[in-house]
């Protein structure tokens, strides 16, 4: 029963952004629009009012949305991750500063035949296994694309991060691991970046 409370609070939060809610788009021009908005593939469907023609809106134009309401907001932006990427993703912000972080989330499902046993012996039936998975991208200012530091974490956080010799000791010495990427992200703006000093 856990395993199910557990799988429809992640699917929950992952349709969330799927759902209509009050949002502001924010359009490549710099200007924006409140109303309301929900995401579907990508896209971004918005209308000013709640009886409002919808219109649809993707990367070409708009550059991301806000989703407000409750006391609290989220903020998505089109993220292009990797070199090869064919076109820009709607990425949740996660922290803004000399380095970017973006979050990717998915839910996925399986379905396949599984054996049990119970008091009654041993049969085969139908299963179902979810997959919740997330993925961190980090992107600075004059980058074309955003760099997955998920994957291969350690290669590549210390590649990415290179710049910060404190920081760099910081993973290497496993004070920063993998569920740690959002701190690294944060440890880097707050106090890496800049120049090093000189001993």
């Amino acid at each position: 029963m856990k395993k199910i409370v557990v799988v429809m609070m992640l699917y929950f939060s992952l349709t969330a952004v799927s759902q209509e809610r009050e949002a502001t788009i924010l359009f490549n021009d710099s200007t924006s629009v409140k109303g309301f908005a929900e995401v579907k593939k990508e896209k971004i469907y918005f209308k000013v009012s709640p009886t409002a023609e919808v219109s649809e809106w993707s990367y070409d134009i708009a550059y991301g949305l806000i989703f407000s309401g409750y006391g609290y907001s989220e903020k998505y932006v089109y993220v292009t991750p990797g070199k090869y990427a064919k076109k820009p993703k709607l990425m949740e912000v996660i922290e803004e500063g000399k380095v970017n972080l973006y979050k990717e989330s998915s839910l996925g499902y399986n379905v396949g035949i599984g054996v049990s046993a119970s008091k009654s012996g041993i049969g085969a039936g139908p299963t179902l296994s979810y997959d919740f998975s997330t993925v961190y991208y980090v992107q600075r200012k004059n980058e074309a694309y955003a760099t997955d530091i998920t994957f291969s974490f350690k290669n590549n956080t210390l590649k990415y991060f290179s710049d910060c010799k404190a920081l760099v000791e910081k993973i290497k010495k496993r004070e920063f691991i993998k569920k740690d990427i959002v701190d690294i992200v944060y440890y880097y703006n707050d106090y890496c970046g800049e120049p090093e000093e000189e001993n």
